[in-house]
Parts: structure tokens; C-alpha cells; sequence
């Protein structure tokens, strides 16, 4: 059953904006206090120490102790650096170590030159963190660093032991229990360290440094995010296909049952994403009962925090902004989707020739576009459309979309409504086809194919094809593609300097995301423009974000993920539109 929606839950959220600025700055306020601190701690390990305390202390404790304790404090500081960083991120577990280390160092910085400045400094902040503590809400998966922190503890162990044995055979302990005390009063006052060229000292000191590298791998695998999966199961798969039939009303939300994304659901609805190392990517709108959007958004990015990730949302429409911006979050323009009415679409008039031109030149070569509402499993069509499309990815290393692209021709019930619009040659072989998806009462364009050479014009022709389709049977709209930053190429807005210098800088990456040619094939059309945003956190967090979005629509290499297992796959050929086939896809997961 879908979770209760509460009416509620945007005024609560909303109101808890004052509280989430306030753990804003006790992150930020602790954050750089511990980089400051372990900043402070390296600086007085690598300088000389109070000579009437130096005095004092030789007369309590060897020399061998305080040189240790200087190293202790060194990696201890270079260790609160880091932390700092976590801490500002408001990492739980970055706060929770630190807080470990503080308290350390305050005992390191006694031992090492009885600097209680130091050490009052550390014990200050660890109470500090402590009282803040409910601002550090960020998780993440530590069991990765087990083995390292194995490591740290077994070397630390193998010193101990081997210090113990070497007392027996040389006989300067009585016995084993003498030849213990021996060893850990000698590890714990570090009389060893760096004492003599003796092979029991050397082998003492390298499993110390080997302890300390362990160590610094085991605090960075504590404070890695969780690691997300890509893909869902077929459960799932089956569950946000009927939210997207019952509430899928936006044309980017058929996309979000690609095979590739993750799902969470929340107050009756749900929300698509794939998660790249640190930070989850999020696909067009939340999927979900009217008034929904806030409490899905508020509660995924509370599931966020809690396994570490960051957020960002990648083709949000204008009408979900307000929900976003009320939870805190920023928005920017990345270009507009174009959205033709098929019912006010003419090739009559002056502004539409050159469109009227290409279909008339197909025509003239003896080409023909015919529209197919729907393939029928074992079909021809079916066989030419995958050859067409086999030998399409073959050619490339990688195909780009997301949240604009389902990633496959068929192969669930819900791909049995797809429209394609294939052209063949006057031979009758098959070149080019275009497939749109339903979306409410409304057609989305998928994907666009082409094989050879094929006449210039082709697929202005084919949309003017499915143009005169849809309106034949009352289609309300017809969404075109994406076009990236179109607001900002082409010529129909006055643009700001910001606007000019980033068009400059798109110019300069034509080659690679052809962002102009794009705008101008959708202009043809005289279509309406709908923006679509970039929704993300921290102003500093944009650049990390586009890159992020770049890696999961494919224009960049994305990093390696691991996919859920098992997950839902579709089947390799088309299926009819039937709520058993469920079933049989569960037993096909693997």
C-alpha cells in the first residue's frame, strides 16, 4: 500500500529551514576550528619544546617517549585535517573520530612537552563537537575499512610480540610474564624508537609506520559514503510502473524506469536516481499523488544524508521549483525541452519552409515514413529495428541520455505503447526510425536512429509524420528533445554578461555536445519552450554537481559502480502489456 501522504509535511519542512542554517554554521564553525587545531597540533610537533618543561619532563619520562609523542601528535593533526573536512560536510562518523583524536592528542601533547595549551585547545573542541553533535547527520559505510583497521591493530600487536620474543631468546627477561611487562613498558614509553641501528629496533619502527599507514586507511574508508548500486529489482520495477501510469503526467516521467536507476519511495510516490561515489543523481520530477513532490524530495534527501551522498537534480520542471527551493535548495537553468501541439502544428506559412522543403524532398526520392503504433512480440518490424539499432551502438563507445532516455527499445509491459516512426529506402529497407514513449496525454521523444546515408532533411520529415499522427488522434503534445543551455544559444533572449561568457564557453565544446545544432532543430518546429533546472545544495557543490550529471548522461566517462544483484532486466525483445509477466521477469533476474 503507497505511504500516507501528510498534509503537513512542506510547512514542516519549510519550518525547519532556521534549524538546518543553524547545524549549517556549527558544521562550518567546527569544521574549521578542528582543521585549526590539527593545524596547530602538527606545529607543535615539529618545533622544539619549552626548555623548563623539557627539563622537567626528563625527569619523569625517557626521550625516547617525547619523540614519539611528537610523531603521535604530527600524524594526529594531519588526521584532524582531514576530519575537518568531514566535519564541515557534517559527516557523523567524521565528528565521532574526531572527537577520539582530541581526547588522544590532549594525553599526546602532555606526554610529549606537557603542552596543556595543546591540549586544553583539544579537549575544548572535543566537547564542542560533542554538543553539536545532532548537526553532524550525514552517514556512511565503515565496514569497508575493517581490514585496515585490522592492520593498524595487528601491526601494533606484531610489535608487541616480537619485542616479547626476542627478550625470551636473548635472555634478558626471566620468564614470559616478566618478558611481557618488559615489552609494554618499553612500547608505551617508546624506548625503542629510533633508539640504535639493532634489527629488533628497525623491525619495531617499521611496524609503527606501517600501524600509522593503516591507520590513516582506516579513518578514510570510516568516513566513505555508502556505496550505491544502479539498477532495481523487478518488485520494484512493477510498483513505479504503476505510479508512473496512475500519476506520470510530466514527459521526462516515463524515463525514470530506465534499467540503470535506483528507486525510493516515499508518501505514495517515488523518486529516480543513480548514485556516482558521493553523490546521487536524480532524474527529472518526483513521481507521485498531487501536492507529494516536497515530502518525496524532503525524505530522499534525508535517506541521502544518512548513507553520506550529496544530491543533485538534473531536468526539473518549473513547476516542482518552488517545493525545491522551500527545502533550501538552489536552482539553475540548463536549457529548455521543446513541446510541439499537434493541433496547432501547419507546414502552411513562410517560417515553416524549410521544414515543408525536407518533406518534400524524401518524397521525391521515394522514400517512405510510416508511423507504427506498438510492436507485436515476433514481429519483422521488431527484427529490423534491432539490427538497426545493434549496428547504431556498435559504432559508439558509449550512448548518452538519462533523463531523457529510457536505454532500450522494449522489453516491459509498459514498452508495448511506444510509437516509432521508421523510414525506409525505395528499395524498402529499413534506415532511420525515431520512438516515442507515452506520457500522460501526451507523446516524448526517445530515441533517433539513422543507418547509411539518408537523404538531408529525413528526420524533420519523420516528426512532421508523427505530428500529423498525433493530432489524427487527439494527442495533446508531442515533447521533443532536451536542448541543453538553448536559452543561452540561441538568439530568442537578450543575454545577461554571465550568459555571454558561459555562451562563449559552450561554443568552445560545440564539437563535443553540439548544443546550437540541437537548438536549432527544435526551433524549426516553432515549438514551446519549457525550461528545465539544476536543483543542488551548496553554492560551492555546482561545479562537483555538473560534473556528476555530465558522468550519468554519458557526455563524460562516469566512475565504475557496482549493479544491484539481482536487479530487473528487460526481456531482449518486445512484450505484450501483461501483469504476468512479472512473474516470469523475477525469475529471469541474475
Amino acid at each position: 500500500m503507497p505511504d500516507a501522504i501528510d498534509p503537513g509535511a512542506r510547512e514542516g519542512r519549510v519550518a525547519r529551514r532556521p534549524v538546518r542554517r543553524r547545524a549549517t554554521a556549527a558544521r562550518l564553525a567546527t569544521g574549521m576550528a578542528t582543521v585549526l587545531a590539527g593545524g596547530l597540533s602538527v606545529g607543535s610537533a615539529i618545533t622544539s619544546d619549552v626548555p623548563w618543561r623539557a627539563q622537567f619532563l626528563l625527569e619523569v619520562e625517557p626521550s625516547a617517549a617525547r619523540g614519539l609523542g611528537h610523531v603521535l601528535a604530527a600524524a594526529g593533526g594531519v588526521g584532524l585535517i582531514y576530519l575537518g573536512w568531514g566535519i564541515i560536510r557534517g559527516r557523523r562518523r567524521a565528528a565521532q573520530v574526531a572527537s577520539i583524536v582530541l581526547v588522544a592528542l590532549a594525553v599526546v601533547h602532555a606526554v610529549k612537552g606537557l603542552d596543556y595549551e595543546e591540549s586544553a585547545v583539544a579537549l575544548t573542541l572535543a566537547v564542542l563537537l560533542q554538543a553539536n553533535r545532532r548537526a553532524f547527520s550525514r552517514g556512511g559505510a565503515p565496514r569497508a575499512g575493517l581490514i585496515a583497521g585490522t592492520a593498524a591493530v595487528g601491526a601494533v600487536a606484531a610489535a608487541y610480540m616480537l619485542d616479547t620474543v626476542a627478550l625470551l631468546v636473548s635472555e634478558r627477561a626471566r620468564g614470559l610474564g616478566s618478558a611481557l611487562a618488559t615489552s609494554w613498558a618499553a612500547l608505551t614509553s617508546g624506548a625503542w624508537w629510533l633508539s640504535s641501528g639493532e634489527p629488533i629496533a628497525i623491525a619495531l619502527d617499521v611496524l609503527v609506520v606501517l600501524a600509522l599507514i593503516a591507520s590513516a586507511l582506516f579513518l578514510r574508508a570510516l568516513l566513505r559514503p555508502a556505496e550505491g548500486r544502479s539498477g532495481h529489482t523487478s518488485e520494484d520495477h512493477v510498483r513505479a510502473a504503476q505510479l508512473v501510469a496512475r500519476y506520470g503526467g510530466d514527459s521526462l516521467d516515463p524515463f525514470a524506469l530506465r534499467e540503470d536507476k535506483a528507486f525510493h519511495f516515499a508518501h505514495g510516490g517515488f523518486l529516480a536516481y543513480r548514485t556516482l561515489r558521493e553523490t546521487a543523481v536524480a532524474s527529472g520530477d518526483p513521481v507521485g499523488p498531487p501536492g507529494s513532490a516536497a515530502a518525496i524530495v524532503g525524505d530522499f534527501a534525508d535517506f541521502a544524508a544518512s548513507r553520506g551522498w550529496d544530491v543533485v537534480f538534473t531536468a526539473v520542471s518549473p513547476r516542482c521549483l518552488d517545493d525545491f527551493r522551500a527545502l533550501g535548495f538552489r536552482t539553475l537553468c540548463i536549457g529548455e525541452e521543446a513541446m510541439v501541439r499537434p493541433s496547432e502544428f501547419s507546414l502552411e506559412g513562410r517560417a515553416i519552409r524549410k521544414v515543408r522543403q525536407s518533406v518534400a524532398r524524401v518524397e521525391r526520392r521515394g522514400w517512405r515514413v510510416d508511423v507504427v503504433d506498438g510492436l507485436l512480440p515476433g514481429g519483422p518490424l521488431g527484427a529490423e529495428l534491432d539490427a538497426l539499432e545493434r549496428a547504431w551502438c556498435g559504432r559508439r563507445p558509449r550512448l548518452q541520455g538519462f533523463a531523457m532516455c529510457l536505454g532500450r527499445l522494449w522489453g516491459a509491459p509498459e514498452d508495448a505503447g511506444a510509437v516509432y516512426v521508421v523510414a525506409r529506402r525505395p528499395d524498402g529497407t529499413l534506415s532511420a526510425f525515431l520512438r516515442f514513449v507515452r506520457c500522460g496525454e501526451g507523446l516524448s521523444l526517445d530515441v533517433m536512429r539513422r543507418s547509411g546515408e539518408v537523404p538531408n532533411g529525413l528526420y524533420e520529415s519523420m516528426i512532421v509524420a508523427m505530428l500529423k499522427w498525433a493530432r489524427a488522434r487527439g494527442i495533446h503534445a508531442v515533447s521533443l528533445n532536451f536542448a541543453g543551455f538553448s536559452h543561452v544559444m540561441s538568439d530568442r533572449h537578450e543575454l545577461t554578461r554571465s550568459e555571454r561568457l558561459l555562451r562563449f564557453a559552450l561554443t568552445q565544446a560545440h564539437g563535443r555536445f553540439q548544443l546550437e545544432r540541437l537548438a536549432r532543430f527544435n526551433e524549426k518546429f516553432d515549438p514551446t519552450w519549457r525550461p528545465r533546472y539544476l536543483v543542488y545544495g551548496a553554492r560551492t557543490y555546482l561545479p562537483l554537481a555538473a560534473l556528476r550529471v555530465l558522468q550519468a548522461e554519458a557526455y563524460l566517462r562516469p566512475p565504475r559502480g557496482r549493479a544491484l544483484t539481482p536487479r530487473w532486466r528487460p526481456f531482449p525483445y518486445p512484450v505484450e502489456p501483461s501483469t504476468r509477466l512479472s512473474q516470469r521477469q523475477a525469475s529471469q533476474e541474475g
